[in-house]
């Protein structure tokens, strides 16, 4: 079991990320009498994937979305069945991101190379 402070620094994340997540009901910590959130292990496997899924770009809406609620050790967090699809238009965006960059790239080059041309023909 962990408590906020150490699962946070174990997650290079800030106790209030952690808390805000909760509030979001994205985890549910253990609470003790005392107040204290206590996160187990598969707490801390779950935040992982939130955290990984938040870095891809991910919105807490669509984690939730794909989220098992009670899974055993042997499940994955996640269904991958809706996990899936996500992941499928999240490529096809990445892959049109990827196309504009380029084309703005090309452009920005092509005014380079011309803006280099009419200050060497002065």
């Amino acid at each position: 079991m962990y408590r906020i402070g150490q699962l946070a620094k174990l997650l290079n994340v800030s106790e209030s990320k952690l808390r805000f997540l909760e509030q979001q009901g994205v985890i549910s910590p253990l609470r003790e009498n005392s107040g204290y959130r206590y996160y187990s292990e598969d707490s801390k496997n779950r935040l992982e994937v939130i955290l990984k899924a938040q870095q891809m770009g991910f919105s807490l809406k669509q984690i939730r979305s794909v989220q098992r609620q009670n899974h055993s050790s042997d499940q994955h967090p996640v269904d991958c069945q809706l996990l899936l699809p996500m992941l499928q238009q999240k490529l096809t965006e990445i892959d049109q991101q990827m196309l504009e960059l380029r084309q703005q790239r090309e452009q920005i080059q092509q005014l380079v190379g011309q803006l280099n041309e009419a200050a060497n023909d002065k």
